[in-house]
């Protein structure tokens, strides 16, 4: 071979290491629908400077109708990603046993069911970003009431895999006796959604709670086919048809996860981040399916609203 080729292909060699550099690779475990909160982390990403494919590639595990999320974390840690993003309690529940050296970044889970002794020092290999969502469901209930004064029992449909359901349950039905309320709680788990659904209907609840690792986005259809007037904490119900949300703010939250995500890759360890709370809150509200259950939303209450969905 001629000594300039041999210099060509020994130029080429020394550059490839550059060009071959890994991509670090984020694991994202969604114990419930992936959109929109896959979009806001993407665009908030990509706002910081990340570019996918290049300089971050995202690995996203979503669980099924059968619930089997423990397979699906295990797969996932097991395939060892750089950070991993669980969304939603049981997806934290799930992950955080599996390993300790891996940095977690949980979005959605709740400090009250015990994921950190200190928010501000979190210690060992997990951070994340909360919400307050049981105050939420209780508001909720209250703005339900807004346009709905004649409501006297409310459908509590809860995850009975997801540790959030106790706090979230205590929330509601404090709200709902201080409205003088009749509470119908329904502890099913994500593959008996519709039989969840038909209970409340049989039971004539007036309106009803989703928890949201129950799958928003099936629960939303199967409750508007059942006409049952359903509200849940994050928007992506509404926009797959449910009649109202009040809840943190997805784009706020997952501009919060992206931060500590942003910092882990640059060298912070999770210790070093204290856990945030996102504390922007909106009221969405869908009127193509609060014509269909025959709900004329007030003026008053329409000028609170953040969104509404036609």
């Amino acid at each position: 071979m001629k000594r300039r080729a041999l210099l060509t292909l020994a130029g080429a060699a020394a550059a490839f290491p550059a060009y071959a550099q890994k991509v670090p690779r984020i694991g994202i475990l969604f114990a419930a629908d992936p959109e929109p909160s896959m979009t806001f982390l993407r665009r908030s990403m990509t706002a910081l400077g990340h570019v996918e494919g290049r300089t971050v590639a995202y690995d996203i595990r979503v669980v099924g109708a059968d619930g089997n999320l423990d397979a699906l974390a295990r797969a996932l840690v097991d395939s060892k990603p750089d950070i991993v993003v669980p969304v939603l309690s049981p997806a934290v529940a799930a992950v955080r046993p599996l390993t300790s050296t891996i940095p977690i970044v949980f979005s959605g889970g709740a400090p009250n069911i015990g994921l950190a002794n200190n928010l501000a020092r979190p210690e060992g290999n997990m951070t994340g970003v909360y919400s307050p969502s049981p105050g939420f469901a209780g508001k909720g209930l209250q703005l339900f009431r807004e346009f709905r004064p004649s409501i006297k029992r409310v459908g509590l449909l809860l995850n009975v895999g997801d540790p959030f359901h106790v706090p979230l349950r205590q929330d509601v039905e404090t709200v709902a006796r201080a409205e003088s309320l009749e509470t119908i709680v329904v502890l099913k788990s994500r593959e008996e959604l519709p039989q969840a659904i038909e209970a409340m209907v049989q039971r004539g609840v007036d309106a009803a709670l989703v928890q949201p690792s129950l799958g928003l986005q099936r629960a939303a259809e199967l409750s508007v086919k059942a006409r049952l007037p359903a509200y849940s904490f994050r928007r992506e119900f509404v926009e797959s048809g449910g009649l109202l949300s009040y809840g943190g703010d997805q784009a706020e939250l997952y501009r919060l996860v992206a931060g500590q995500v942003d910092r882990i890759l640059k060298g912070a360890k999770p210790a070093e981040l204290p856990i945030e709370q996102s504390t922007k809150v909106e009221l969405v509200v869908n009127r193509t399916t609060a014509r269909a259950l025959g709900i004329d939303f007030p003026p008053m209450f329409l000028a609170r609203v953040d969104e509404v969905i036609e």
